[in-house]
């Protein structure tokens, strides 16, 4: 729960129902609501993970149990989400909050935010969906039931203010606390490497049907990679959501794993292999040079070739709008095609560097830190 600010003053409690329904966003709004203590006291409920409880956030449904992948994924989680969306509109009549917070999660959020607003809801949507990517309508649309939207990406204002939603570019989050989560010396010596080894970090997703999808070809490609250039570890960053129980021992051979060290694996690999994801904007950030990869079943990648309108998927290559991280999505994803692209890096020093100077440009154009205070400031203008 928050704290006012002025000493001897305690202005009224807010009250806020959350929904953030992706681990990215439970991060996100668990940040919001910290910084939203300086304009004064809190009290909240809602769809919450792990950290927006530490930040005492009542969980009516925790988050973990909404995450989905893919379209069809989305089929076999009905009944829960049926039941959650019921579930919140109990609580919006039940509490009557100052604002509802919606945190990204638009397959939810979307269809969930114009029943509130008729309820008499006051709409905060940060993080916004990426209708610009699927259905650009949809902008015109929120400007119906959103009273404040906070962009993290600097293209996204326009295009949601001249569609009528009002609209504020804080800058990305991630920019708030990314940082390795150790040295790299001790990062080295927990994987039991000296300095003259590189790094290769492998990043295949964070749940279980991403991990299902893209270990194997990664792990492949790291083999191959190992005897083609035998000063290079391939190093896999596991989530803490997944397990490698169903992943063949010879494909883990010579493979470092480490859990709770992602950034760290992000930050001091020589390069990595990444699913597509947030953690491809992490890597970028980091200036290390990444290969972005992504497959899924038949279904969903029909369905996104239909609706996705967009030249590339990797928030890197979006932010920058050009193709500053190459992609190897569906046919294309090989082990010999990820080995034969990592190996010409590792081979030639002025690759691994042009990919670095490519990178900068999303530092760039994503700003500098303090997103979460500035999305709190809009929020608390929002409930004055």
């Amino acid at each position: 729960m928050g704290r006012a600010l002025t000493a001897g003053v305690v202005p009224r409690e807010r009250r806020l129902l959350v929904v953030a329904g992706e681990a990215s966003g439970d991060h996100h709004a668990a940040n919001l609501l910290k910084s939203l203590s300086a304009h004064g006291p809190w009290a909240a409920s809602g769809v919450a993970g792990p950290r927006m409880r530490e930040a005492g956030v009542k969980a009516l449904v925790p988050q973990e149990e909404l995450a989905v992948i893919g379209f069809s994924g989305i089929i076999a989680k009905l009944p829960l989400l049926f039941a959650t969306r019921a579930k919140l509109l109990a609580e919006y009549d039940r509490m009557r909050p100052d604002a509802v917070v919606l945190v990204d999660y638009p397959g939810f959020n979307l269809r969930l935010g114009p029943e509130l607003k008729r309820r008499g809801a006051r709409v905060f949507y940060y993080i916004a969906p990426q209708v610009w990517a699927w259905h650009p309508e949809r902008a015109a649309e929120m400007a119906r039931w959103v009273d404040r939207l906070a962009v993290v990406f600097p293209f996204e204002a326009s295009i949601f203010r001249d569609a009528g939603v009002a609209t504020t570019f804080v800058g990305h989050p991630l920019l708030d606390d990314l940082a390795p989560e150790i040295p790299e010396a001790e990062l080295r010596q927990e994987l039991g490497l000296d300095a003259s080894a590189r790094i290769l970090g492998l990043l295949p997703g964070s749940r279980t049907g991403e991990l299902r999808a893209l270990a194997r070809p990664l792990l492949e490609a790291a083999q191959i990679v190992r005897r083609r250039c035998p000063d290079v570890v391939p190093v896999l960053a596991q989530a803490h959501a997944v397990s490698l129980d169903g992943v063949p021992a010879a494909l883990l051979e010579g493979v470092r794993v480490v859990r709770a060290r992602t950034r760290s694996v992000q930050s001091f690999a020589t390069c990595c292999v990444v699913a597509s994801g947030t953690a491809t904007l992490e890597t970028a950030l980091f200036g290390t040079p990444l290969v972005i990869v992504y497959r899924v079943g038949w279904l969903n990648h029909a369905i996104a070739k239909r609706v996705i309108r967009l030249p590339h998927i990797g928030l890197p290559n979006i932010v920058a709008g050009r193709e500053v991280a190459p992609e190897l999505l569906q046919g294309a994803l090989t082990p010999e095609a990820i080995a034969r692209m990592v190996c010409a890096w590792l081979g030639d020093p002025s690759q691994l560097e042009a990919r670095r100077a490519d990178l900068r440009v999303v530092r760039e154009r994503l700003g500098g830190p303090g997103a979460s205070a500035r999305a709190a400031a809009a929020l608390a203008e929002l409930v004055a």
